[in-house]
């Protein structure tokens, strides 16, 4: 806008700038930001209707549809365990809360991730990289979960594993995950379509 143009006078540089409308007009930078968009997208699009979606379950959303991983979005596996009520669930704990504990050793009654990754160490045993909208971590995994037929598949990246009661093991600065035959509570393969 041209400083000789009638709409300027008495405008400030912040009220003179074009924006789109409905924004809020500052946009939050990094992940925070993300959050923001996805708030706004959530106003506009429920102003209409009645949406009942728990704040943890929304930010889950927004982060995974917001991000450039479009794993959360386009995996079966994982939208059919946020359709059968995991995240909702009230012993749910995200990774990154998993990442920010500041303890020796836990027990998490309840962890759904997706398996990104399978790498296997000097000795040939599998240690899985697990990720969740809000982060990511590495687990080791006892033989007898995988070895049997219990759960096929479940080294292959975009299965989404439900784990419960899991210890959570931090020798230095990053925690690890054990998993163990009695921590899956369920495993759902990536579907052969994807």
């Amino acid at each position: 806008m041209d400083r000789n143009d009638p709409r300027w006078k008495g405008k400030g540089i912040a009220e003179s700038s074009s924006r789109p409308s409905g924004r809020l007009g500052h946009i939050i930078p990094g992940p925070a930001g993300l959050v923001q968009m996805a708030m706004e997208r959530r106003a506009v699009a429920s102003s209409g209707h009645d949406e009942s979606m728990n704040t943890q379950e929304f930010i889950h959303r927004a982060l995974a549809v917001e991000s450039a991983d479009t794993d959360f979005v386009d995996n079966f596996a994982w939208l059919t365990a946020v359709r059968q009520g995991y995240l909702k669930h009230p012993e749910y704990t995200d990774l990154a809360t998993v990442n920010n504990m500041r303890v020796t050793t836990a027990r998490i009654p309840l962890i759904v991730a997706l398996v990104k990754s399978c790498k296997r160490n000097e000795l040939g045993e599998p240690w899985l990289e697990l990720k969740d909208p809000t982060g990511s971590i590495w687990a080791g995994i006892h033989h007898k979960a995988y070895e049997q037929d219990l759960f096929p598949g479940i080294l292959d990246p975009g299965t989404c594993l439900i784990l419960k009661k899991i210890v959570v093991w931090r020798p230095e600065k990053k925690p690890y995950l054990n998993i163990t035959l009695n921590n899956l509570q369920c495993v759902i393969e990536k579907s052969v379509l994807d």
